[in-house]
């Protein structure tokens, strides 16, 4: 008796793997593959494709990220997929995958994101290969070799031409060139058990409609921010980037602090070492009641700011 095929969930959430090139301008194309494409890709699966919310990802919102992943889940529990590929734009990737680790590893599927640089009918087009090694990973996890723990984001490296694999927890935003990076934290210990029930909890209240419903003030590490006149209309959450000491301002920003308190806004810092001297100027916000986040980097901050 034949053994039967593993099945993939394809989720097409927008992009330039699903743009085209029209008057020399990268547009949305509005389709995606479907099932009887992927078949010739990689024959060792059957697939069925969804698009349950498209967006470029330079626009994305939180409201966009939670009906797309809100719209995997719902596809998840009826399909019964054994792995999960998820189409995406490059440009807020991160953001993403750090938000999607923490709302869908409790499904207990191996699930890689992967986008492309260029739109795949472009000469020289990353977005096939990628493809192609994310098949490979997902057939690697559900044969057992890596299983449910396989989580992350499939890119083309411009240093050597490939296409590699970033684990999403510690994916950071792309550079000029569309790679992604890996954050280190050689302080911190912490491992973070994203298929835990804590994370669990907080995803399904999240997609219920707790958490962030809309706006995040996220403010980089940098000199001379004009904290005295950022408004905080509408925004439900601030997260202060640190530098690389776990240090920000203490001087202008307890007074945006002060504010965001007035209006029961939270607020979050980092990634702050978890380790090493605490500066003054941490010791002054941490009081003020900022909570300081350490062991992920700012992408990772901000998803703990979403989902609350």
């Amino acid at each position: 008796m034949a053994k039967s095929l593993s099945s993939i969930l394809v989720v097409s959430l927008g992009g330039t793997i699903t743009s085209e090139v029209k008057g020399g301008v990268v547009r949305q194309a509005g389709a995606f593959w479907d099932d009887k494409f992927y078949q010739r890709l990689d024959d060792r699966f059957t697939y069925s494709t969804v698009a349950p919310s498209g967006y470029p990802s330079e626009n994305a919102t939180v409201a966009d990220y939670r009906r797309a992943l809100s719209g995997i889940v719902n596809a998840v529990n009826s399909t019964e997929p054994d792995g999960v590929l998820i189409l995406h734009g490059t440009d807020s990737v991160a953001y993403f995958a750090q938000l999607a680790i923490r709302v869908l590893s409790h499904l207990n599927r191996p699930v890689i994101i992967t986008g492309s640089k260029l739109p795949p009918s472009q000469s020289g087009s990353d977005a096939i290969p990628n493809v192609k090694l994310a098949l490979g990973f997902l057939g690697a996890a559900i044969e057992g070799k890596t299983g449910s723990k396989t989580f992350g984001i499939v890119f083309n490296d411009s240093f050597t031409g490939e296409s590699t694999f970033v684990n999403a927890g510690v994916a950071m935003s792309p550079d000029i060139m569309g790679d992604i990076k890996s954050f280190s934290d050689m302080t911190s210990k912490r491992k973070i058990d994203f298929k835990g029930q804590d994370y669990r909890k907080r995803a399904e209240a999240w997609l219920a409609g707790g958490g962030v419903k809309g706006n995040v003030l996220l403010i980089p590490a940098a000199p001379g921010l004009p904290y005295d006149s950022m408004g905080l209309d509408g925004v439900e959450a601030v997260v202060i980037g640190c530098y690389h000491s776990g240090t920000a301002d203490s001087v202008k920003l307890p007074g945006l602090i002060d504010r965001a308190a007035e209006k029961n806004i939270p607020c979050y810092m980092g990634p702050c070492p978890s380790r090493g001297n605490i500066y003054d100027s941490r010791d002054i916000l941490t009081r003020k009641g900022v909570t300081c986040i350490s062991g992920m980097p700012l992408e990772g901050c901000w998803a703990e700011a979403v989902l609350g």
